[in-house]
C-alpha cells in the first residue's frame, strides 16, 4: 500500500500519541529487559509496526487514545490546581484585609480575581449575585487587580481604601463602579465615589493598599492565573468568564466535599 504525505504524517502523530498513551502499559507488562524497565529498538519496532496495522485498519482507536490522554492531562491539572490551592490557602482565604460579600460563617467560600475595566467580570457580576440567592451559606471574597489601565489602579485604590475604613459603602461603591457600560476614567469614577458618599476617599488614599495589590498581583502569578474573572471554588481554579451553571456545579461540589 503506498501512503500519501498526509496520510504518513497522520500515522506519524497517530504512532507518536498511541505509543505515548500504552508506553508505559507495554512496559510494566514486558519480560524483556525488566531491569532497564524500556522496551529494546527491536521490541519498539515491532510495535510500531503493529500500531501502524492497528491504525489502518480501525481508525477509531486513535480517537479513543487521544480521548483518553485527555482524561489523563485533566487529571493531572486537577491535580495541580488542588495543589496549588492547598499551597496557598492562607492568602486565597484568610486575609483580612480582603472584601467580601455573602455569609459570614460560610459552608463554602470562593475566592474572585476581578479588575474594574474587565468586561468579562461586568457580566459575571449578575451571576455572582444569583449565585449568592441560590447559596446563602456562600461567602465570595473579592480580590482586586488593577490590570487594564490606570483607570483600574484609580478604582481599585478608592475601593480598597473604602472597604478598609468604611466597609459599609464598599458594596454600593463597588456594584456602580461595575455598572458602568464602559472602561472607567477619572471622571465617571469621581461621580461613583459622589453617588456613593465616598468621595472624601478619593484624596485620602490608605498606605496599606498599595501592599494589598501587590499581593493579590503575585498570588494571581503563584496561581498561574493570567487575567480577570478568575475563581477559585473547592479544590477547582475557574479561569475566565463561565456560564452561571459551571459556578452553580462547582459550589454544590464543594458543599457535597464539606459533607
Amino acid at each position: 500500500m503506498t501512503l500519501s504525505v498526509k496520510a504518513k504524517s497522520i500515522i506519524g502523530v497517530a504512532l507518536a500519541v498511541i505509543f505515548t498513551f500504552i508506553g508505559v502499559k507495554t512496559v510494566s507488562s514486558a519480560s524483556v529487559n525488566a531491569d532497564e524497565g524500556k522496551l529494546s529498538p527491536g521490541q519498539q519496532q515491532e510495535v510500531k509496526g503493529i500500531l501502524k496495522e492497528m491504525l489502518l485498519n480501525d481508525p477509531d482507536l486513535l480517537k479513543e487514545a487521544i480521548i483518553a490522554m485527555q482524561v489523563r492531562e485533566q487529571g493531572s491539572q486537577k491535580a495541580s490546581a488542588k495543589s496549588l490551592i492547598k499551597q496557598y490557602e492562607q492568602a486565597l482565604f484568610n486575609t483580612k484585609t480582603d472584601p467580601w460579600k455573602g455569609a459570614e460563617s460560610p459552608d463554602v467560600t470562593m475566592v474572585y480575581f476581578t479588575d474594574f475595566n474587565c468586561p468579562y467580570c461586568k457580566k459575571l457580576e449578575p451571576e455572582l449575585e444569583k449565585l449568592i440567592a441560590e447559596f446563602p451559606q456562600l461567602k465570595i471574597i473579592i480580590k482586586m487587580v488593577p490590570l487594564q489601565g490606570q483607570s483600574a489602579v484609580e478604582a481599585v485604590e478608592l475601593a480598597q481604601t473604602v472597604w478598609l475604613n468604611e466597609p459599609e459603602k464598599y458594596l454600593a461603591l463597588k456594584n456602580t463602579l461595575m455598572a458602568a457600560p464602559r472602561r472607567l476614567d477619572s471622571a465617571t469614577i469621581a461621580k461613583v465615589a459622589k453617588l456613593t458618599h465616598t468621595q472624601k476617599w478619593l484624596s485620602k488614599n490608605d498606605s496599606r493598599v498599595d501592599a494589598i495589590v501587590d499581593e493579590n498581583l503575585q498570588l494571581m502569578r503563584q496561581l498561574g492565573l493570567r487575567g480577570t474573572p478568575s475563581m477559585i471554588i473547592g479544590e477547582q481554579i475557574i479561569p475566565g468568564l463561565v456560564p452561571f451553571e459551571t459556578l452553580k456545579q462547582e459550589v454544590e461540589k464543594a458543599l457535597k466535599a464539606q459533607g
